[in-house]
């Protein structure tokens, strides 16, 4: 055994200086990049927020396109939708193919260790810049598309570039960063801070790190600041104060149903959706992977045809038709729930870039709507806020985003309980048709299709 010939008085004082330096110095390498981390995200968060202005006024300005196109001739918009379906599809194959798809599915691709690389395909500022690019265009062909999806992977990979722009490079930070992209923009696009975190928890909750739950709720704070200093505070669907009596009788069954009815054509909207998704063996996939711009023309006609049928009313989002339900005045949209839903589903089929989470709130509150004509002892209005938290609980298996989402719209705390159960219900019967969410199963047929085997990675 060795011997220590130093005294004690040389010893210890020097061991204890140099764990003092060392761990100075440890705490000024994590206070930078922890700092770094910071920017990434707050910094990333304002980006995300003026994202959500540009995005906002930009669908407006597209509607209003599509509108002044039906104006002229409703049998105009069998040249402008296919058109404009065209040129989205274009945008995106020249310019940037990882700006394709919805958006939600790719952001969580990029969360999986082994789909890590797919970070430089997907989150890109490129990328971003893209994607606004096509998503504004698709939707003022008409398509029922929304931009909530997108501005997520938009969201995304505003935070990811400005993080790796700024030298993060740890998996934990740079996941963080995502996290918070996708958070912030949630925030940004409904107006609701919650719902960006409860979504981050919802939809990528695999990879949410609590640690990091502080610095994810800043960032969304600032993104939502941003998008109410352009706005102020308004509600995405407008407000009812309509209360909701005991449940009870007509009560009851509007929630019972409205939960069955919705979950189930919600749960069979996402096995459709997933059908036609990156990655999965169909014969319409297949056909819009050898023609893509021919496929998205065809369903671009199709589309114009459903618009000129119903005299325009499921052309777009269907943001005003929902606002119309919701506050009262839904005059002329019996059925607009199932026409919107085969728009919605003909519009994701085409291969446009678009999101359906502002479609599917849409949906939800046609659906409550035309299930409260068979209970008339039951407020539309109620059935339509039943609706629409009913069919976004059943379509994307996120019951507590599309709850705060849509409690938002209410001004009645009796309405909070049978929000809750019919999203309860909702999700329970969406179970019984789907494993996985929609989400998750695309972003799962996405890796599958994208990211080789390892040992093809490991030979390249």
């Amino acid at each position: 055994m060795q011997r220590n010939f130093l005294p004690d008085w040389f010893t210890h004082p020097t061991k204890r200086r140099a764990r003092r330096v060392n761990r100075r110095v440890r705490a000024f390498y994590l206070s930078r990049a922890l700092t770094r981390q910071r920017l990434a995200l707050w910094g990333g968060a304002l980006l995300v927020g003026l994202a959500g202005v540009v995005l906002t006024w930009g669908s407006k300005l597209a509607s209003v396109g599509t509108q002044a196109a039906y104006a002229l001739s409703p049998w105009w918009m069998l040249v402008w939708t296919p058109l404009m379906f065209m040129l989205s599809l274009l945008i995106v194959q020249v310019c940037a193919p990882g700006a394709a798809g919805g958006g939600i599915a790719q952001t969580i691709a990029t969360l999986e260790r082994r789909g890590a690389f797919l970070r430089e395909r997907f989150l890109t500022f490129r990328v971003a810049v893209v994607k606004v690019l096509a998503t504004l265009t698709g939707i003022s062909a008409g398509g029922t598309f929304g931009y909530e999806g997108p501005i997520i992977q938009i969201g995304a990979a505003l935070t990811h570039s400005l993080g790796r722009r700024l030298g993060i490079h740890s998996e934990n930070a740079i996941r963080t960063t995502i996290l918070a992209g996708g958070a912030a923009s949630v925030a940004a696009a409904f107006n609701t801070p919650l719902a960006g975190i409860v979504f981050a928890i919802e939809e990528m909750g695999r990879s949410f790190e609590p640690r990091a739950s502080g610095i994810i709720l800043t960032a969304v704070i600032l993104a939502g600041l941003i998008t109410m200093a352009a706005f102020g505070n308004y509600d995405y669907f407008g407000t009812t104060a309509i209360h909701f009596r005991a449940l009870g009788g007509s009560q009851l069954a509007a929630v019972l149903l409205t939960g069955v009815i919705c979950g189930a054509f919600g749960a069979l909207a996402a096995r459709a959706m997933l059908a036609v998704s990156t990655g999965s063996r169909s014969r319409l996939l297949a056909w819009r992977g050898r023609q893509p711009m021919l496929f998205a023309a065809v369903c671009g006609v199709l589309i114009a045809l459903i618009g000129i049928a119903t005299h325009g009313e499921s052309f777009g989002t269907g943001y005003n038709e929902a606002h119309r339900i919701v506050t009262g005045n839904a005059q002329g949209l019996e059925w607009f729930g199932i026409v919107k839903l085969f728009t919605m589903l003909v519009s994701q089929i085409s291969g446009v870039t678009g999101g359906v989470l502002a479609p599917s709130l849409a949906i939800g509150a046609g659906f409550g709507y035309d299930i409260g004509r068979l209970l008339p002892e039951v407020h539309p209005q109620a059935m339509a806020l039943l609706g629409m938290v009913g069919f976004f609980a059943g379509f994307s298996r996120s019951p507590l985003t599309g709850l705060v989402v849509v409690m938002e719209m209410t001004e009645s705390p009796s309405m909070i309980v049978p929000l809750m159960v019919t999203a309860l219900i909702a999700s329970g019967v969406s179970r019984q048709f789907n494993r996985k969410s929609l989400y998750e199963a695309q972003a799962q047929l996405l890796l599958s299709a994208l990211v080789p085997p390892p040992a093809t990675r490991k030979d390249n």
